[in-house]
């Protein structure tokens, strides 16, 4: 080698034992690079080059702290000097230490505002730092390099500025531009997705081909992004190359079925599901099944997969909600309370499954067992609105019938909870509807007081406004009656019961013209929902006629739960 016979004939060279060390880093001989650099160092301890060279060796090799040192004593000696400004910005910027890099690599860009690569790592440092504006700004003053590879990075840093200022097409634009410079980049190409979808339009369907030759995961995070921009024809092509390649994977089962729901292939969905669960039963993938199943009319089997996703899985408690929902839907309300039943036994802080409960008994007329579940439910979570709407509707002459064990329960609940508005109007409104139904008002001053409270701790609670001018209007207090109406009516524009009793209330006072405005109103509200639960009782039919009997049930085998 050259470089070494003129060494052994100058070994003090400096420039020999830079150019040595230069060479030796190219040949991939790092250590003997190092030693080189650190010579220079030693036979020029006042410049800037020795320090610079063995920095962006070390760089390269990712020991960033040394490198970081290094460039740092170049600049002792060269303060000004260009390529050690340049090095530390862009040393500090990968170890992530944007707003250390930054103060280095304006001075650098000032100083040489054409060079590409002090622009572009200023302009990096920027957008990490959040100031995309000025990051644009910079990246406007750049010619994009010849070279292939450096122009994608240009391009895509572009689109990412982009993004960040919400420019979702110009990002798309320049994401595109980047991976036709590097077009098996899978990050760009991701990137690309993710612009193009945020775009809001069918632009995503003009995207170019995928990179070739993508992993499983791959094709799976490509089929995640395009679902969740709600391109489901190009998620289910992700997804099913995904199974090509990874034919056991459940998460891409369950993500492909969702896809071909989404695309109105529910039948497809279903098969898949099917065929999958023959190979590796799985509890998520057999609730999934049911579901699909009840969307489209298979309620029978919609029971049976959801039974079989809680025999797989019985610590999950959405599994059990919606098999008591199923039944509960279809009014099978004995085996909805069983299935409730057991569930809240095995998750007593989850208010819906009391819920659940609780609807089933009341279908069955077992109101104070109904009652029971109800504040079961309001005891897990005060601020459940299934808890609380489910209290609410409760008829009167429960709470009256069971009020020596109702009472004492509301009234811990709204002592133990006094910022809680649902738990005071609970307890407000029983004991208002208590006294009402056994004509005694000794305890109209503390309902009064539990509703006013209800309505301050949450103004946008419809119902409380409504009980509160129900309680002022039999307490003969009409203007506060009707205020209160208005104000229910005007959270809740289709509550009935608001318009009904504000027109009565406007027929004591006389003002008969809005009374009869607000009954018409209260009368086309009625018609309505009389409408919507024929519709819906008419829909289910199939359902309670097609269910087996537990008695049907094959020997040996018991009914679900």
């Amino acid at each position: 080698m050259e470089i070494d016979t003129a060494l052994a004939s100058k070994p003090n060279d400096p420039s020999l034992n830079n150019l040595r060390g230069l060479v030796s880093a190219q040949l991939g001989r790092t250590g003997e690079a190092e030693a080189s650099f650190r010579k220079v160092i030693r036979l020029l301890p006042h410049a800037a080059m020795g320090y610079n060279n063995l920095a962006a060796l070390l760089w390269q090799l990712g020991r960033y702290p040394e490198a970081a040192k290094a460039f740092r004593q170049a600049l002792t000696e060269e303060p000004h000097n260009f390529t050690a400004l340049v090095g530390l910005g862009t040393t500090l910027a990968e170890t992530q230490e944007y707003g250390k890099a930054l103060p280095y690599l304006e001075k650098a860009w000032s100083s040489r505002p054409e060079d590409f690569q002090a622009g572009y790592e200023l302009a990096r440092t920027l957008r990490e730092l959040k100031r995309p504006a000025e990051a644009q700004r910079v990246l406007a003053k750049l010619s994009p390099p010849q070279d292939s590879a450096v122009g994608a990075k240009f391009y895509a840093l572009s689109a990412a500025v982009a993004e960040q200022l919400g420019d979702q097409a110009a990002a798309s634009r320049d994401y595109r531009r980047a991976y036709e410079l590097s077009s098996q980049s899978f990050e760009i190409y991701l990137a690309l997705v993710r612009s193009t979808l945020g775009t809001r339009d069918r632009s995503w369907a003009q995207l170019p081909p995928a990179p070739t030759a993508l992993s499983a995961e791959q094709h799976f995070a490509l089929g995640l992004i395009f679902a969740s921009g709600g391109a489901y024809s190009a998620a289910i092509s992700h997804f099913q190359q995904t199974l090509r390649l990874e034919p056991t994977s459940y998460l891409a089962s369950y993500n492909l079925a969702l896809a071909y729901r989404q695309e109105g292939k529910s039948q497809a969905a279903i098969e898949l599901l099917e065929h999958t669960l023959e190979q590796q039963p799985n509890g998520v993938l057999y609730n999934l099944l049911a579901s699909l199943e009840e969307e489209t009319g298979l309620y029978v089997e919609a029971v049976r997969h959801y039974q079989r996703a809680v025999d797989l899985d019985p610590g999950n408690e959405q599994y059990y909600f919606d098999l008591g929902a199923e039944y509960l839907m279809h009014l099978t309300f004995g085996p909805a309370v069983e299935v409730f039943r057991v569930g809240s036994h095995k998750f007593p802080t989850s208010p819906r499954l009391y819920v659940g409960t609780g609807l089933g008994q009341f279908a069955l007329r077992q109101y104070a067992d109904a009652a029971d579940a109800f504040i079961d439910a309001l005891e897990a979570d005060p601020s459940s609105p299934d808890a609380f709407l489910a209290w609410n509707a409760l008829p009167t002459f429960v709470v009256v019938a069971e009020w020596e064990k109702i009472q004492p329960r509301l009234q811990r609940l709204a002592e133990r909870f006094p910022e809680n508005a649902q738990a005071a109007f609970c307890y407000g409104a029983a004991l208002f509807r208590h006294g009402v139904a056994l004509a005694q008002s000794d305890g109209f001053d503390l309902a009064q007081s539990l509703l006013e409270t209800a309505a301050h701790l949450n103004p946008k609670l419809a119902v409380a406004h409504l009980e509160l001018g129900t309680v002022y209007a039999q307490r003969k207090q009409s203007k506060k009656a009707v205020a209160s109406f208005l104000e229910a009516i005007r959270l809740d524009p289709n509550s009935e019961m608001a318009h009904y009793r504000l027109g009565q209330t406007y027929r004591d006072l006389n003002q008969l013209t809005l009374a009869q405005r607000e009954l018409d109103l209260y009368q086309r509200l009625s018609r309505n929902r009389r409408d919507r639960m024929a519709q819906m009782r008419s829909a289910i039919r199939q359902f309670v006629l097609a269910k087996p009997s537990a008695e049907s049930a094959p020997k040996g085998r018991k009914a679900p739960l």
